[in-house]
């Protein structure tokens, strides 16, 4: 197929795959087909090219000033994807002998390993098209690209402009301009993307995001991959993988890889920079795309994760702490401290003198805590009573044992008050427990809680949950000596820990391993029934029970 032949070719299918060939025209590509079969064979690897492109958006219809800005952006993307094909390991696809593989007429039988450049030698085919799109001012399409999936206290530019949860963005609106708060976008073709004001930007495809200045960070599935980040000097297009991008009113722009890789694309057509840039790597681009350094990844400094109902702001941290879920939190320090929850009303308390010495006694009944998502409910724990139930699903603790129904103190986000003189705060193995540097729950026996892992599992979109990891015993600060407590940690009801026995000051470790399927955890302190104590004293007696620095360990 000499040029002449081919350059036709090339200008009858585009005209024909955009709606806008003449009966002319769809003859005589009617009639080369017929005369030219591997001409066929062109046209064939011509629209299945075309049609991947245009689902992803790669090539798109309303995101340029120019037209030549379009054939720049189409040569510079199948120049990324053509390297990607080329580098790529070669991939042996066994075939039966009996099964010739067809090729063109016109075609070189292929070499070993010749799958390794296939899509570059493709994408040159395509260059005579490309070619013809500068010359061609394409038709904005409006369509949706993208919705608003989650905002915590956003202002929008001019105050009046309400973009509420599930509002969709167009490929064809002005910038947005986010003047403070964080929000987070999913795009249609599957990228999910985190701006944080103040950030300007605009979604110009189901697949691509102009950030003119702000910060953003990207995480996008394998069946996305290609999603690119065009900032004013740099373009990044993903392959598969989480980045941060900064990008500065000064003009310099930051890349911060954490899962995967990338391609950093700067300059233009005549002077093109490709740069491969892999998880732990980070890049900073300043004088107008052409000095590129290399700089410290910043792992925690983009919001990598947000929801809505909590409020959650979530950088990468590893774990989710209890204690300040307890206090109110989201888990990441939000918490009020010296705040929880009563397990007699289901009610929100501050810790005050209201509760030195009050011994309630009420129902083993499940309090379902409608007040927080990530808690499920909260108990005092009676095993007179049968089986206790200790989640809103009805699991039952079997062997709960025995209790006076008779609670102190509440259980609480920490504490640093005295009570009856056997000193301040809860104390482990002389390490101080309850404060905002190692926090804990003080849940005095009888006393139970259970979060909900599967809600907290949903806010960090499916994120893995791997395990509860604690310290738990009876504080050494306890006003007597007569402490005796057993403590358990219940997954779905069932005891995954135990520790019997425990007396004032001795405390021991709490590793519970959980499954994806797992849904809700469970902390129990209940006075133990062989526990003695004078006559004049409440059974419950000097059960300082604490689970120090609990947390949720996250993969």
């Amino acid at each position: 197929m000499d040029g002449k032949l081919k350059q036709e070719a090339d200008m009858l299918l585009y005209l024909t795959l955009e709606n806008k060939a003449s009966a002319a025209q769809i003859e005589r590509l009617d009639g080369l087909l017929r005369a030219y079969p591997e001409l066929v064979d062109y046209s064939v690897q011509y629209t299945l090219i075309a049609s991947a492109l245009r689902k992803s958006h790669v090539i798109l219809s309303a995101s340029f000033e120019e037209p030549s800005q379009e054939a720049d952006e189409q040569f510079t993307l199948l120049k990324v994807f053509a390297e990607e094909e080329r580098t790529a390991p070669t991939i042996e696809i066994p075939c039966e002998a009996d099964e010739p593989q067809p090729t063109l007429s016109s075609a070189p039988t292929a070499n070993k390993g010749g799958q390794k450049t296939a899509l570059y030698v493709l994408a040159a085919s395509l260059a005579a098209v490309l070619l013809f799109f500068a010359s061609v001012r394409l038709i904005p399409v409006r369509e949706p690209v993208a919705v608003l999936a989650e905002a915590v206290s956003p202002r929008w530019h001019n105050g009046s402009e309400a973009v509420a949860i599930g509002d969709s963005f167009y490929n064809t609106d002005e910038p947005k301009v986010l003047k403070s708060g964080t929000i987070e976008l999913e795009f249609t073709y599957g990228a999910r993307v985190v701006v944080e004001g103040p950030a300007e930007f605009s979604c110009k495809s189901d697949n691509m995001v102009h950030l003119q200045y702000g910060r953003l960070y990207s995480r996008v599935p394998q069946y996305a991959t290609g999603f690119t980040v065009n900032t004013p000097d740099a373009r990044i297009v993903d392959m598969g993988t989480e980045f941060g991008v900064q990008a500065n009113v000064d003009g310099t722009v930051e890349l911060h890889v954490t899962h995967g890789r990338t391609s950093l694309i700067t300059g233009d057509q005549k002077k093109t920079q490709l740069l491969e840039v892999a998880a732990g790597q980070a890049r900073q681009i300043s004088e107008q795309g052409y000095a590129i350094r290399e700089i410290s990844l910043k792992r925690r400094s983009f919001v990598q994760m947000i929801d809505t109902k909590t409020g959650l702001i979530w950088k990468g941290e590893k774990v989710i702490q209890l204690a300040d879920l307890v206090g109110g939190g989201n888990g990441l320090g939000s918490g009020g401290f010296e705040v929880g929850i009563d397990p007699g009303s289901g009610q929100y308390v501050t810790l005050g003198p209201a509760y030195y010495n009050d011994h309630p006694m009420v129902s083993s009944a499940y309090r379902q805590f409608d007040a927080h998502p990530f808690i499920d409910g909260v108990f005092v724990p009676n095993g007179a009573d049968g089986p206790q139930v200790v989640t809103s699903m009805g699991h039952r603790f079997e062997d709960c044992p025995k209790t006076n129904r008779a609670y102190f103190a509440r259980i609480i986000n920490g504490t640093t008050q005295e009570f009856g003189g056997g000193g301040p705060g809860l104390m482990l193995d002389g390490m101080v427990y309850g404060t905002e540097s190692r926090p804990a729950i003080f849940i005095h026996a009888n006393q139970g809680i259970t979060f909900d892992i599967a809600a907290i599992r949903r806010a960090l979109q499916g994120t893995l949950i791997s395990r509860f990891l604690s310290v738990c015993g009876i504080s050494q600060t306890a006003a007597s000596d007569y402490g005796m407590a057993d403590m358990y940690v219940l997954v779905e009801g069932q005891v995954r820990f135990v520790q019997k026995g425990i007396r004032k000051g001795q405390s021991c470790d709490v590793r519970v391993d959980l499954r994806e399927e797992d849904r809700f955890l469970t902390l129990v302190a209940v006075t133990s029934p062989d526990k003695q104590v004078p006559e004049g004293y409440n059974q419950e007696h000097g059960d300082w029970c604490l689970f120090g620095e609990p947390v949720l360990v996250l993969e």
